[in-house]
């Protein structure tokens, strides 16, 4: 059987536009006979660090627990846990593959002019969900194309609930006491983006936006 090699940080390139070190990282070299130790969790709980396919050590995974509906009947599916009689769904956790993730968030601001004066006054009105980015790749073992890892990643974009996310980057900003500590995200994207000369791996881009969990007052 022939053997296939290929550069991830090349494809990543190739395939989103830009460079990344996730896949080629600089690695200072240490002489000390007995390094130190490495933190191998975040203050919450979260992995730095995680196993793929082949054994390989990555750094700072991505894993979202979803609801798998597919034993529910039609009329249940989509809705949440909570609601309804779903003694049947079952939740999973799945370690999104070959993840480089980044975050951003923006603030409503109004600015108004001041009359013969320079510059405006500004008041903050509020901070917008974050929006968290995640690009990577799903790659098939044995040279085959990917299909159960694409399935299981379309299960998840399909679902119209909230789904929970872990990974130490993403819980700096989600767990939180101003936001009751979720870590609750909605995926508003999926993309699979084109890629020649190979068949077995496939990119992957999603877009995700927080969710907060609110208390409604009813007046009446």
């Amino acid at each position: 059987m022939a053997e296939i090699s290929f550069s991830l940080a090349n494809l990543f390139e190739q395939t989103f536009g830009y460079k990344t070190k996730a896949f080629d990282p600089e690695f200072t070299h240490v002489t000390n006979v007995n390094p130190p130790s490495r933190n191998e969790q975040g203050t919450h709980g979260s992995s730095y660090y995680a196993k793929d396919k082949t054994g390989t050590e990555y750094f700072m995974p991505v894993t979202l627990t979803y609801t798998d509906i597919s034993l529910l009947p039609a009329s249940a599916q989509n809705k949440p846990a909570s609601g309804g009689n779903q003694t049947s769904a079952t939740l999973r956790k799945w370690n999104l593959p070959y993840p480089v993730i980044s975050i951003s968030s923006r603030k409503t601001i109004i600015e108004t002019p001041l009359t013969e004066r320079r510059g405006t006054v500004k008041e903050l009105i509020n901070i917008k969900d974050y929006e968290i980015t995640i690009k990577g790749f799903i790659i098939g073992n044995k040279d085959e194309f990917p299909e159960a890892d694409i399935t299981i990643l379309r299960t998840i974009f399909e679902q119209n609930i909230p789904l929970s996310i872990q990974c130490p980057l993403t819980d700096i900003f989600l767990l939180r006491p101003s936001r009751s500590g979720s870590d609750h995200i909605v995926i508003t994207e999926l993309k699979l983006p084109t890629i020649s000369g190979v068949k077995n791996i496939r990119p992957y881009e999603l877009h995700l936006v927080s969710d907060e969990p609110f208390n409604l007052i009813s007046i009446s």
